[in-house]
């Protein structure tokens, strides 16, 4: 699949919300969405799996409001619900009717928020590496850099120096840990990630992320529609437990740990991801046959 520049949108917009929305969309067949995570892109996909899911699907990713080249929501634009909310009137836009939602990270907060309050209109889940319950929050540090524009601006310039070239290489490797990180998404995702209305964006994104995650949580017991939850074993930005709680509590999950795997199995773990979407795409037809 061919890439722009990294400063240039791989693919087109809808206006849904009144939100310009950034996706990219290819292939044939059933709906599959993907909804990437913190500091994160169209590029997740289209650098992992949407080779393989464009195959035989059609498959599509936004960038979330905010994020990547999707605009901000003027209100409460970075919880889970009001993310899903935008995005879930994107896919109306483009008439992809019955989606199965793959949400990595906190794109799996949004993925399930959209399908808790739409479930009629949602196939199937399919979390990877989900940060999905409450953790407590960020560290002091961190909470205090997200409150502050100056902060998350001189954070940004320093990640775009050759000084913070380090840093950035050592977030990337705990990212992708145990395994390496490619090197084109070493290259195109973190100069995005780093822009600076992109790291106040997500600086917001984590201020609503807690109390956004502490409203879904006793709702996941009355999701009634397939879930399958992948998760890497040696996960070191999302605690694999976090997935373990999800599974006990949503009554219609699968869940498939991956051993000697990390954050992000869609680069590391392909073929394990493609097989847990099409998993939700069987336990779906299940459900339908039987309604």
């Amino acid at each position: 699949m061919l890439l722009g520049a990294r400063d240039e949108p791989p693919g087109k917009f809808v206006t849904a919300a009144g939100v310009p929305v950034h996706y990219v969309m290819h292939g044939r067949g059933r709906p599959v969405i993907y909804i990437h995570g913190a500091k994160s892109s169209v590029f997740d996909f289209l650098l992992s799996i949407a080779d393989r899911a464009a195959a035989r699907y059609t498959a599509v990713a936004f960038d979330r409001p905010g994020a990547g080249f999707s605009r901000r929501a003027a209100q409460d634009g970075g919880s889970p619900q009001a993310q899903a909310t935008v995005l879930r009137a994107a896919a109306a836009e483009l008439g992809l009717r019955r989606p199965i939602l793959i949400g990595h990270s906190f794109g799996a907060a949004v993925a399930l928020a959209w399908a808790l309050d739409a479930p009629g209109e949602v196939a199937a889940v399919v979390t990877l590496g989900g940060y999905v319950l409450p953790l407590g929050g960020p560290p002091p540090w961190v909470a205090a850099v997200a409150r502050s524009r100056t902060m998350l601006k001189a954070l940004g310039g320093l990640g775009r120096s050759r000084l913070g070239r380090p840093l950035v290489d050592s977030a990337l490797r705990r990212v992708f840990s145990p395994d390496p990180p490619p090197a084109d998404y070493a290259h195109l995702a973190p100069a995005l990630a780093l822009d600076e209305a992109r790291l106040v964006n997500d600086g917001e994104d984590r201020k609503s992320a807690e109390a956004g995650l502490r409203a879904l949580e006793p709702r996941y017991r009355d999701l009634d529609i397939p879930v399958v939850i992948v998760v890497g074993e040696q996960d070191r930005v999302v605690p694999p437990r976090s997935s373990l709680e999800l599974h006990r509590l949503l009554p219609r999950s699968e869940l498939v740990p991956l051993a000697a795997t990390g954050h992000m199995p869609q680069f590391t773990r392909p073929d394990a991801v493609m097989a847990a979407v099409d998993r939700a795409a069987e336990l779906s037809e299940a459900v339908h046959a039987g309604a």
